[in-house]
């Protein structure tokens, strides 16, 4: 006899209530403990259930069986037009090398990625990236170009012939620049010329002192630390208001070491005050030593977030909420969002999982050398992962797979309750299909957690009177 097909559903509780996540409506519900249980323990019949409460459930379209039949990302058809028009932004790796040696970098040699080079890009190639945006993008009227490394400002010059370039190549389009850099080789001359060029600058800081310099040492091993605050709070002389607006932090968190004493270094330096601040643990993708995340660690996090939550509330100042935590708490204000703009009856016959973005179209990681990359959080030396080079354009074919790559675990995906939510992509593949599809699912019971985590959260701020709207959320 074939088993009945249970609701497209997943349970969670709080503190102070019972829930579960409908998928096919995109929807969080609250029920009491008697249907709670009933749900959990999988509709066993005779169970003490208010069955008018049940039919008031599904009359209000929640409790459906429907999952996704066929696997195909919505943007499949559409991907052509995307590619060759509407490209929006363009990563120039202007050189693999760096004048520091961190540990945990992905190019440190401890990751099955390339290690740091000596290979640049010369301005012939930075050229044709740049064309290859300018033929791409018709149908765009703003763009993006980044810089990005090893350390770029080692081609400061490079940059600059890019930037004059792009304002003729791209005449009439609105041209945004952004470098990712750890601050280390900031001149006068530096800051200066982002100033009146209005980058985005996002500076790799790990923390205090002595963590900093633990982790991101020069080529003589001392540590940066120093080199990089000073020449932070130089930009921020030279233009307070370009410093509050463009300078953002990016933050590696080692899960070796505590919490706190990070958070806490942000928090209590007025630099930092107006600045967004990200923040992720160091990456496990491609690592040679896997890391664990240390209990100290852990209940540090969250006994960071919990203040969070209450300066949010109005129980504490706000001066006590974690500056780390608001990407999290971005996360969870989306969540509103989502259940606003994306409610649905049910989910699609034919759909994809969330995840991959349209490869090559939102952005195009341009390596030294000219090959081209989905970004540039993927693996370089995955053949699957590369889509083109400048001299051959892009691959149509091997973007339409990054694009559908549930069809890599689709019998696994398309009964996950997290379908919709996922974030995984080709950013954790290498190797053949076999072993792409067993990366990726090593990956489910972690998005699983954090997603989860993400609905509580949301759900409790909501227990607790947090009005998202009145909060202008």
């Amino acid at each position: 006899m074939q088993k009945k097909p249970k609701p497209f559903i997943h349970l969670f509780e709080t503190p102070l209530g019972f829930y579960f996540y409908d998928v096919n409506t995109n929807d969080i519900v609250e029920v009491n403990k008697e249907m709670y249980e009933y749900l959990r323990n999988d509709y066993i019949a005779g169970e003490e259930i208010n069955q008018e409460d049940l039919k008031n459930l599904k009359a209000r379209g929640y409790l459906k069986t429907k999952r996704v039949e066929k696997t195909e990302h919505p943007a499949t058809e559409l991907l052509p037009f995307y590619a060759k028009t509407k490209m929006g932004q363009l990563i120039l790796q202007v050189t693999q090398n760096c004048n520091l040696r961190c540990e945990y970098c992905v190019y440190s040699g401890n990751y099955e990625t390339r290690g740091h080079t000596n290979k640049k890009m010369g301005f012939q190639t930075a050229k044709k990236a740049i064309d290859f945006l300018a033929e791409h993008s018709k149908n765009r009227n703003e763009v993006i170009i980044g810089f990005y490394g090893g350390e770029p400002l080692l081609e400061f010059s490079l940059m600059k012939q890019c930037v004059e370039y792009a304002e003729e190549r791209l005449k009439g389009k609105k041209i945004e620049y952004s470098i990712t850099t750890n601050a280390t080789l900031l001149t006068d001359d530096v800051i200066k010329y982002f100033i009146t060029n209005d980058f985005l600058v996002t500076v790799s800081l790990d923390g205090p002192r002595e963590i900093q310099d633990e982790c991101r040492k020069f080529l003589n091993d001392k540590g940066s630390f120093d080199t990089v605050m000073k020449n932070l709070k130089r930009i921020k002389e030279r233009d307070r208001e370009y410093f509050d607006r463009n300078v953002r932090v990016n933050t590696v968190l080692v899960v070796e070491r505590g919490y706190e004493c990070v958070d806490h270094f942000f928090k209590g330096n007025e630099i930092f005050s107006n600045l967004a601040i990200s923040s992720a643990a160091v990456s496990d993708n491609f690592s040679k030593n896997k890391r664990s995340v240390s209990e100290k660690f852990h209940i540090e996090q969250q006994y960071e977030l919990f203040k969070t939550f209450l300066a949010e509330l109005g129980y504490l100042p706000s001066e006590d909420a974690s500056l780390l935590m608001r990407p999290y708490l971005e996360q969870i204000y989306d969540m509103q969002g989502n259940s606003e703009r994306s409610y649905r009856e049910e989910v699609p016959s034919t759909w994809h999982r969330g995840g991959p973005c349209i490869s090559g179209a939102m952005r195009l990681f341009v390596t030294a050398e000219g090959k081209l990359f989905p970004c540039e959080r993927v693996c370089e030396i995955s053949e699957y992962a590369q889509i083109g080079t400048l001299e051959e354009g892009l691959d149509l074919k091997k973007m339409s797979d990054i694009l559908n790559i549930e069809k890599l675990t689709e019998k696994e995906c398309r009964n996950c309750w997290a379908y919709s939510e996922c974030n995984s992509c080709i950013r954790f593949c290498n190797g053949n299909r076999q072993e792409m599809k067993n990366a990726l699912l090593s990956k489910c019971s972690e998005i699983r957690r954090s997603i989860e985590g993400i609905l509580k959260d949301f759900t409790i701020l909501q227990e607790l009177g947090y009005d998202f709207e009145a909060e202008g959320r």
